[in-house]
C-alpha cells in the first residue's frame, strides 16, 4: 500500500512535468499582436493622427511590455505635447524612461522620425561665428601691367 502511493506520487509528479514542458514552447507574450498594432502606430505617426498611434502603442504595450513599444508610445506623446499639452510630455517622459529602463541600449529600427523645424519658427542663425573676411581695398601703387608715370 505504501509503495503504491510512492508510485501514484512518482507519476503525477512526472505527469505534471511533462505538462510545465509542453507549455514551455508556447510564447509568454502575443509577439505578433503587439508587431501590427506597432506598425498600425507608426502609420498613424507618419499621417500626424497621434491619438490613434497612441491608442495602438497602449495596445502593444498592453500586449508586449517592451522597450519598443514604450519607446513609440513616448514618441507619440512627444509629438501631441509639441503643442504646450503637458500632460502629454509628461507622458512622453515616463514611457521613454521605461523603454530605457526595460533596455538601457535600446534604439529604434523601424521608424527613426526627422524633426521638421516649425514654419513659424525661423531658423536660428549662428551669431557667434567670425564675420566674413573683407576684399582688400585697392592700393594706389600701380600693377605691372599699367605704365609708370614718368615725372616731365
Amino acid at each position: 500500500m505504501r509503495n503504491s502511493r510512492i508510485l501514484a506520487g512518482v507519476l503525477m509528479t512526472a505527469l505534471s512535468m511533462v505538462a510545465v514542458f509542453a507549455n514551455a514552447e508556447e510564447e509568454l507574450f502575443d509577439t505578433k499582436t503587439a508587431e501590427k498594432h506597432i506598425e498600425q502606430g507608426i502609420a498613424y505617426l507618419k499621417a500626424n493622427n497621434y491619438d490613434a498611434a497612441i491608442n495602438e502603442f497602449e495596445e502593444s504595450t498592453a500586449v508586449l511590455p517592451d522597450a519598443e513599444s514604450f519607446y513609440y508610445l513616448g514618441y507619440a506623446y512627444y509629438m501631441k505635447g509639441r503643442k504646450q499639452d503637458g500632460e502629454s510630455r509628461k507622458k512622453s517622459m515616463e514611457n521613454f524612461e521605461k523603454a530605457y529602463e526595460l533596455d538601457p541600449n535600446f534604439t529604434p529600427t523601424r521608424f527613426k522620425p526627422a524633426e521638421p523645424v516649425p514654419a513659424e519658427v525661423p531658423a536660428k542663425q549662428d551669431t557667434t561665428a567670425a564675420p566674413e573676411p573683407v576684399a582688400p581695398q585697392s592700393s594706389p601703387t600701380p600693377t605691372p601691367s599699367q605704365p609708370v608715370p614718368q615725372p616731365e
